[in-house]
């Protein structure tokens, strides 16, 4: 997936600006849902880190010659090598995420021209993407990475066969003025005489919290062009995954997009506003001054003026 242009990252998430040059003024959708609790996650850091050192571990047991002097420098390097270990999930993700943006990128270019993108050209996006992005760092084999596109695109060419989606549009940004959110969706076809929003998604599995993507985009208002132009949101019957997993196919999984999920992202984007911060007050002087500054707080003390 090419990155919009209107958007920018930001230390509090991905967030859009409305015209070229203007300021940055809506979280971005995924950022949106991004505010989730995923405690899950955490076993799963804890799992990569060890086994990123156990790797490492196995590393010294296969070149005992370098062992001594990989010791040596692991301990005058422990903040470093601590880094490392921790950086496990953090590189990983980075990867998987690489990875789904040079498949979505090759989709992209299939879904605007209507031709199957060659192993060249998927080579050359992978190869824009390292040198803009210092994606692909840690491939040491371009062609097997060429391969595992493939086996993608082959899903992604079965779905289009079998669905025969029509394109109406392609990367287009949304925007949603009201709750104060703008994202991207791969695409918005039509399938029979029904709009859908479609994004693709090379994940192991389908997660259930791609609906508070889904719904967002179908609760939109309006259409936002790259130059800044609005046009009119079409009104969509629902959003679906295309999956294109690992072992190859394809998977269109629908989504629910009702009220219920759209309101659970209503609250995610009221918890991205929240500055818990700016909750704790100055310290109170005296009994008084704490009564007082708890009343101020609530609005307590200005009503009574």
């Amino acid at each position: 997936m090419t990155t919009p242009s209107l958007s920018a990252d930001t230390p509090r998430g991905r967030m859009y600006r409305l015209e070229p040059d203007g300021p940055l003024m809506y979280p971005s959708i995924t950022t949106v849902a991004g505010m989730r609790a995923k405690d899950f996650l955490q076993g799963w850091y804890a799992t990569m880190a060890s086994k990123r050192a156990l790797e490492m571990y196995q590393w010294l047991d296969r070149n005992p010659d370098r062992a001594a002097q990989e010791i040596s420098r692991v301990t005058r390097d422990r903040w470093g090598s601590q880094k490392r270990i921790a950086a496990a999930a953090e590189d990983y993700t980075r990867a998987a995420a690489d990875f789904g943006t040079l498949v979505h990128a090759a989709c992209e270019e299939w879904g605007r021209s209507g031709t199957r993108p060659s192993d060249a050209d998927i080579g050359q996006i992978a190869s824009e993407m390292r040198s803009a992005q210092g994606a692909f760092a840690a491939e040491k084999d371009p062609a097997a990475l060429v391969d595992r596109a493939r086996v993608r695109l082959d899903g992604y060419g079965r779905f289009l066969e079998e669905y025969q989606p029509e394109f109406v549009e392609v990367e287009q940004t949304v925007v949603n003025h009201t709750v104060g959110y703008a994202g991207t969706t791969d695409a918005i076809v039509r399938i029979g005489n029904t709009l859908l929003s479609a994004d693709i998604k090379t994940s192991k599995k389908v997660r259930g919290d791609y609906a508070l993507q889904g719904v967002a985009v179908c609760r939109a208002e309006q259409l936002l062009d790259d130059d800044g132009t609005t046009r009119e949101m079409p009104e969509l019957t629902g959003a679906f995954i295309i999956h294109l997993p690992e072992a190859g196919g394809y998977q269109a999984v629908p989504l629910r997009t009702g009220d219920e999920e759209f309101e659970v992202f209503r609250a995610l984007r009221a918890t991205w506003t929240f500055d818990p911060d700016q909750c704790a007050l100055d310290p109170a002087a005296s009994p008084k001054d704490l009564l007082l500054s708890l009343l101020r707080s609530k609005g307590g003390v200005d009503a009574l003026r």
